[in-house]
């Protein structure tokens, strides 16, 4: 994995994808409905113990909870402007039978645009 701070470059399944960070009112917007439908996730953001794994069946559990809908939709959202061979991504044929491969890209969005932010964010409360 190669990351800026404004872009990762990441193989999952043989497949390379290039992650760019969200603008600022972007990220923002967003901010809101992952509090609401992803906050454990958020833990794992600054948590670095866990592994993909773990992020990714954490995803999968809020995935079929009573917030199922909104939560497939943000997901969608956050990878919508994910290249593969120089291109957006194309949901239905870049996924299809290769979710492990969609949740392993949500979380590679989600620590680029908001890893540092949550670890700054973590830091500044305990040290007060």
């Amino acid at each position: 994995m190669q990351k800026t701070s404004k872009q990762t470059i990441i193989t999952i399944n043989e497949r390379t994808y290039i992650i760019n960070a969200f603008k600022g009112l972007k990220g923002w917007s967003y901010l809101p409905r992952l509090t609401k439908y992803i906050f454990p996730f958020v833990g794992f953001l600054s948590n670095e113990n866990a592994t993909d794994d773990d992020m990714v069946e954490t995803l999968v559990s809020l995935l079929s909870g009573e917030n199922a809908k909104e939560v497939e939709q943000l997901v969608i959202e956050l990878v919508s402007d994910v290249q593969a061979d120089g291109s957006r991504i194309d949901f239905d044929t870049e996924f299809a039978q290769s979710y492990d491969s969609l949740l392993k890209l949500v979380v590679e969005v989600l620590k680029l645009n908001y890893m540092d932010s949550f670890q700054r964010l973590v830091t500044a409360s305990t040290s007060e």
